[in-house]
C-alpha cells in the first residue's frame, strides 16, 4: 500500500498509558505530511519535466530522422541527376559520332560517285574525239576522192599549233 500525506494527516493512534505526547506525535505527523506532500508534488513536477524531456528529446529524433532522411533523398537524387547527365553526355556523343560517320560516309560516297562521273565524262570525251577525227578523215578522204588535184586544206588543229 502506497502511503499518501493525507493518510499521514489522518493516522490515529490508540491512546496508552504512559505513551507518547499525542501533541507532539501529531506535530510530527503534521511535518511528516507536510514534507511528504512537498517531496510528492517535487517527485510530480520532476516526472512531468522528464515526460517533457522525453517527449522533447523524441521530437529531435524524430528531427534528426527527418534531416538524415532528407539528407539520404537530397544524395540519392544528387546521384541520380549525376547518372542521367552522364547517360545524357554519352548519348550526345554517340549520337555525334553516329552523325559524323553518317556525313563522312555520304561525302565519301559522293566522291565515289564525282570520280566515276568524270571517269565516264573523261571516257566520252575521249570516244567523241575519236569519233569526230574519224568522220573528219572520212571527209576528207571523201572530199579528196572527189577532187583529187586539191591540194589538202589544213585543220584548225594544224593551224593552231603551226601558230605556237
Amino acid at each position: 500500500m502506497s502511503l499518501t500525506p493525507l493518510d499521514l494527516k489522518k493516522q490515529e493512534f490508540d491512546k496508552v498509558f504512559r505513551g507518547y505526547d499525542p501533541v507532539a506525535v501529531d506535530a510530527f505527523l503534521e511535518l511528516a505530511a507536510e514534507e511528504m506532500g512537498n517531496l510528492v508534488a517535487r517527485v510530480h513536477a520532476l516526472e512531468e519535466r522528464l515526460k517533457s524531456a522525453g517527449e522533447t528529446l523524441e521530437d529531435y529524433r524524430r528531427m534528426e530522422k527527418a534531416l538524415k532522411d532528407t539528407m539520404l533523398s537530397a544524395q540519392r537524387v544528387a546521384e541520380e541527376s549525376k547518372e542521367t547527365a552522364q547517360k545524357d553526355a554519352d548519348l550526345i556523343r554517340r549520337e555525334a559520332h553516329v552523325e559524323a560517320e553518317q556525313v563522312v560516309a555520304k561525302a565519301e560516297s559522293r566522291r565515289v560517285f564525282l570520280e566515276r562521273r568524270i571517269e565516264d565524262l573523261e571516257s566520252r570525251e575521249r570516244s567523241f574525239i575519236r569519233k569526230m577525227k574519224a568522220f573528219l578523215d572520212e571527209h576528207r578522204r571523201a572530199l579528196e576522192e572527189h577532187d583529187p588535184g586539191a591540194p589538202p586544206e589544213r585543220s584548225e588543229e594544224a593551224d593552231g599549233a603551226g601558230r605556237e
